[in-house]
């Protein structure tokens, strides 16, 4: 029997298919969906990584109406995000009206990925036109040398910072531009920086900025309410009454940070009350009878210990003396005061922010 099939069928089967798939077929192809590209940018906008330590970014009317200008004229931005200091993308985008907000929503859901911390770095990877503006959303406690807020201790001028920036060939280029900082509230592990705190923030960043040659420089409070997602580092932040209490031998020694004692460079109390209320734990766990020493410590290149630092740590000292008489240490009790500068570090290396500090020894006598 033969099983072969008759040859007409044979050559009409894939005539039959190919009608059959031809009918199922739509008719048109739909496009596909290209997103427009984006107009050519015309500022630079910087945000580092979202994270539970600050609230989330919330965009300031004005720089609302400064990105709608930028929409009127045809133009976006740049977006820097930097998560952490070695993941960094750059996004050209649209801006103006509903474009604005997304470009913030891009920015919460852009979730920090490390403990570092370098507005500084960013603003060294702009591309847009040399003068145009930048937009910066960030806490700005940066954590990278040569701008570590943890190793500035709130207790370094601005000067100086900027100083240090220049020698370290890390300062960017920002001749021209406005820029603007829209300062995160701090949340989760990171605490609250006081005013004066505040102020010296604003004071550093303004420095940086003019001395790489920004032509005006604006801050805006984020109202952001709700922490955001991600890991992110938390700065110290010195308290006047964080008193770190230990015993060496039968001695107890009380460590007081300069930072949150003093205005920068002065012997004036931040908050007279709080110190008084650091000393008062101090002196609590003093031995019944002792010997007060009060010591002046600043932090710094031992070999460039000059007058005015031995000075100025010694009336430092002193201050701290006074008080300790106004809680009822008896004077005769208070065996010396001394400022020792940078001659006599607490800790390694020298420039550690911890020996920036007054230390008050109650040593055991008879």
């Amino acid at each position: 029997m033969d099983l072969r099939r008759p040859r007409t069928l044979s050559l009409l089967i894939p005539l039959l298919m190919a009608a059959l798939l031809a009918g199922c077929s739509p008719t048109t192809t739909p496009s596909a969906t290209v997103p427009a590209s984006a107009p050519p940018a015309g500022g630079s906008v910087i945000s580092t990584g979202a994270s539970t330590n600050q609230m989330v970014s919330t965009l300031p009317q004005a720089v609302a109406d400064q990105w709608n200008a930028l929409q009127a004229a045809g133009k976006g931005v740049e977006w820097i995000s930097t998560p952490n200091t070695t993941d960094v993308t750059t996004t050209d985008l649209a801006v103006g009206a509903a474009d604005s907000q997304g470009l913030v929503d891009r920015i919460n859901a852009a979730a920090g990925a490390g403990t570092d911390r370098s507005v500084l770095a960013a603003l060294g990877d702009l591309k847009s036109p040399a003068g145009a503006p930048v937009w910066v959303f960030s806490p700005l406690l940066d954590t990278r040398d040569p701008l570590d807020f943890n190793e500035l201790a709130f207790d370094e001028t601005p000067s100086e910072v900027v100083k240090a920036v220049k020698k370290a060939k890390a300062l960017p280029d920002l001749k021209g531009r406005v820029v603007s900082f829209v300062i995160n509230p701090v949340a989760g592990d990171q605490a609250e920086l006081s005013d004066l705190q505040t102020g010296y923030l604003h004071a550093v960043w303004e420095g940086l900025a003019k001395a790489a040659g920004a032509k005006r420089v604006e801050f805006f409070d984020g109202t952001g309410t709700t922490p955001g997602q991600g890991t992110g580092p938390a700065v110290a932040v010195p308290r006047p009454d964080d008193v770190d209490t230990a015993t060496e031998g039968t001695a107890v020694v009380c460590t007081l940070p300069n930072p949150a004692l003093f205005i920068i460079n002065t012997p004036t109390l931040i908050d007279r009350g709080k110190t008084l209320q650091g000393l008062k734990k101090c002196l609590a766990k003093a031995p019944e009878n002792y010997r007060v020493v009060v010591e002046g410590h600043t932090s710094g290149d031992p070999s460039d210990n000059g007058r005015a630092t031995v000075e100025l740590s010694k009336q430092r000292a002193t201050v701290v003396a006074v008080l300790l008489k106004d809680l009822d240490v008896p004077a005769k009790a208070i065996y010396s005061v001394v400022g020792y500068g940078r001659s006599k570090p607490l800790v390694q290396p020298p420039t550690d922010a911890r020996n920036r500090a007054v230390v008050v020894r109650f040593e055991v006598t008879g």
